[in-house]
């Protein structure tokens, strides 16, 4: 018996161990079918994550997708401010820093050495032509000028007396011409006397040697004339010399006063009373500038200029300002390129009475290249989704006596003022809603606001 239970002992295995064989026997089945459950899960979770996705993208996609009506009648009115539509102005431009320059604008320099002894005008002052500037201390003094009008004087008195010898010379050089004439007569009758035997031969020497006198006398009052006309001539340019001798000393006085050439306005003096100036030999006294009119120089590249024409519109902007401080015309282009900066330059001239702009002012300046009509809306407007541009536009609901978010698509252009200009999307007519649009979506009802600019 006890080998017959040795050998039962030998043979059949513990229940517990036939529990684990059973348990090990089983484990890779179960562990399989575990995994192909958990990989349908998985595969049907991402089937939905994706589906979902893309039903989500086309909802957001698709803003002209008609509305719920119920989502319309449960959700409430967003309060918006409208705006009407209306055809404006798009203009197409560009920017630009220029100079302004004063069409009128002179240099002023001392035109004779000099010390500064008073300055009649301070930087800044307002002047008409011919108003004294500064004075200048004489090189040449009045007495000069005197010594130099007595010359002149006593150079005139020469001339009148080289005249009167003239005219005296002269009237010998008749009475001298009429008894030669006489004599002349004289000789021919006593000569016919004489050959027909009725006068004597000694009476014919007599008539030849009066009239050799005669012949004597003209030729010395020929001579006297000839001397006279050349006293005359040597006082006559004496008289030349003294009166430019006058004038320059005259001058030279006269340049010690600098006066305004034009009407404008003084720049800064650099003199100071005391100084001692040298005629053309030093900076320039001070600019007077006419800024009524000013020309603006506009450097435009070379790629822009086949636009440039004259008589284009130029407006003068502020950063802080929505309207053109100044408006001006293109008046100039010029004929030649500057190669280093590859640009035309074009001016544009600017009237200004009042004063506000000022020569040498640094400007920026718009050209405007074309003007046409389109459909201009607010930047604050504009909504963007997926790289989209979106408007909204107020229309009446379809259900209900409501009005409804109506979400377009648009095209934008530049931005003009604090508008963009509409390529395409909306129409002159439309009504823009301008507020709130973050708080709308497609079909969303709304509420105009009491101030709205409709």
């Amino acid at each position: 018996m006890s080998q017959s239970n040795d050998s039962t002992l030998e043979t059949d295995p513990a229940p517990s161990e036939q529990s684990s064989l059973s348990a090990e026997s089983k484990k890779p089945w179960q562990k399989g079918a575990m995994s192909a459950t958990r990989a349908s899960l998985y595969a049907l979770g991402v089937i939905a994550i994706l589906g979902g996705a893309v039903w989500g993208g086309r909802q957001l996609l698709t803003p002209s997708s008609p509305p719920a009506v119920a989502q319309s009648r449960g959700s409430q009115p967003t309060p918006v401010k409208l705006e009407k539509l209306q055809a404006s102005p798009l203009i197409q431009s560009s920017q630009f820093v220029g100079a302004l320059e004063a069409k009128e604008r002179v240099a002023l320099q001392a035109e004779t050495d000099g010390r500064v002894t008073e300055i009649f005008v301070e930087s800044g002052e307002e002047v008409q032509k011919g108003t004294p500037i500064l004075q200048l201390s004489a090189e040449r003094s009045q007495a000069e000028v005197n010594r130099a009008q007595a010359d002149v004087d006593a150079a005139r008195s020469a001339v009148r007396t080289a005249e009167a010898e003239l005219a005296a010379a002269e009237a010998d050089v008749r009475s001298a011409r009429s008894e030669v004439n006489l004599q002349n007569e004289e000789y021919q009758r006593t000569q016919f006397l004489v050959e027909e035997g009725a006068q004597a031969q000694q009476q014919l020497d007599r008539v030849q040697r009066d009239r050799e006198s005669a012949l004597s006398r003209l030729e010395a009052a020929q001579k006297q004339v000839d001397a006279a006309r050349s006293r005359l001539d040597q006082e006559r340019s004496a008289l030349n010399r003294a009166q430019a001798e006058l004038e320059a000393v005259q001058e030279d006085l006269k340049d010690t006063l600098v006066v305004s050439p034009i009407n404008g306005t003084i720049g800064d003096i650099n003199a100071e009373i005391g100084e001692y100036l040298q005629a053309r030999n030093q900076d320039d006294l001070t600019v007077i500038s006419q800024n009524n009119v000013l020309e603006l120089n506009l450097r435009i590249p070379i790629e822009q200029a086949d636009q440039l024409q004259k008589g284009l519109t130029v407006e003068l902007v502020t950063a802080n300002r929505e309207q053109p401080l100044k408006t001006g015309r293109i008046n100039f282009i010029s004929p030649q390129v500057d190669m280093q900066a590859q640009a035309v330059l074009a001016k544009a001239v600017f009237k200004n009475p009042d004063g506000k702009l000022k020569d040498d002012q640094f400007v920026q300046a718009r050209v405007i290249w074309e003007e046409k009509t389109g459909v201009l809306m607010p930047t604050t407007a504009v909504s963007r989704l997926g790289g989209q541009t979106f408007a909204f536009v107020a229309q009446p609901s379809e259900a209900e006596d409501q009005l409804i978010a109506k979400q377009k698509p648009v095209q934008l252009g530049a931005i003009q003022g604090n508008n963009y200009q509409v390529i395409s999307g909306l129409q002159p007519g439309d009504t823009l809603i301008t507020s709130g649009i973050l708080n709308l979506s497609d079909g969303a009802p709304i509420m105009p606001q009491e101030d709205s600019d409709q």
